[in-house]
């Protein structure tokens, strides 16, 4: 897991951007050899660092190059540099949020997300979603993570949505103080746009359904797509349903509804390298 020595740290907006501004003209930043260096450039600690690479590579923004000393920027790497050098325009951060969801590293960023309830969104408790989670995630070996392994892994990710953290101000997660209970947390109920929607599905295609060009509706919510953008599968049915209608979005997917049987049908744009373009180019503002 990327995110497994991130010590409860959440990241920065200038951290990620400065640290994509290196590695576009050099790989070995990251490499133990050029520690004092990255030290300097990205003004943090040893510890920091290792904050900063495990969220790009949770993320899926970096990736290992040509020798285990490299990382190189991905595509959606370089479409951030491209298109929001500094990470000011909120669909950067959906894209990122859904990126770090469907990454085969970033455990338990995911988890997190459907282990929170997408119906009536009720609150939780902090110490029961640890151990709801910590259930679920096994090593390995198949044994379960340490207690302060878990609180130290899921407290990186809370944090992350937490003050003036750029997921924060797009409404993801909610989180409150109880003096009785603690910490609770529940989804939130963040502004979605059809260009959010349309990338989440060509996620879900290309990490989940690469070669099914129909997926039944179930199978998607039961496989986090409510979850992943925060609303129930009444809700994410009607923006489908009304999505439907319009012409734009018809070379993306088409909603078949049939009794007790609705399905999606991918079409030829939805991809994630076109979908990503359009929620950078023409996303609109969802800051809270």
């Amino acid at each position: 897991m990327a995110l497994i020595s991130n010590e409860g740290e959440p990241v920065s907006r200038w951290w990620i951007s400065k640290a994509i501004d290196i590695i576009k003209v050099d790989r070995e930043i990251f490499a133990g050899s050029n520690m004092r260096r990255a030290r300097l450039e990205l003004i943090a600690g040893k510890n920091r660092l290792a904050t900063i690479k495990g969220w790009m590579i949770a993320a899926q923004i970096i990736k290992n190059g040509r020798s285990s000393r490299e990382q190189e920027l991905t595509d959606f790497g370089l479409a951030i540099h491209l298109y929001d050098h500094v990470l000011e325009k909120s669909s950067t951060w959906w894209a990122f949020h859904l990126a770090t969801c469907f990454s085969t590293v970033s455990e338990p960023y995911a988890s997190f997300f459907l282990n929170l309830d997408n119906l009536s969104k009720d609150w939780v408790n902090w110490a029961q979603l640890i151990e709801k989670i910590q259930n679920t995630l096994k090593q390995d070996g198949g044994e379960p993570y340490k207690d302060s392994t878990m609180e130290s892994l899921l407290s990186s990710v809370r944090r992350m949505f937490a003050e003036d953290r750029p997921l924060a101000e797009i409404g993801l997660i909610e989180t409150r103080k109880n003096r009785e209970q603690g910490i609770l947390i529940r989804l939130g109920t963040p502004k979605l746009t059809d260009e959010i929607i349309i990338h989440a599905l060509a996620m879900m295609r290309f990490h989940r359904y690469k070669s099914t060009p129909t997926v039944d509706f179930s199978e998607l919510t039961k496989n986090g797509l409510g979850h992943f953008l925060c609303c129930s599968p009444t809700e994410l049915r009607e923006h489908l349903r009304r999505m439907k209608q319009s012409n734009k979005w018809h070379e993306y997917f088409n909603f078949n509804e049939q009794v007790n049987l609705d399905s999606v049908s991918f079409a030829e744009l939805c991809t994630p390298n076109k979908t990503l373009l359009l929620l950078l180019q023409e996303g609109q503002n969802t800051w809270l």
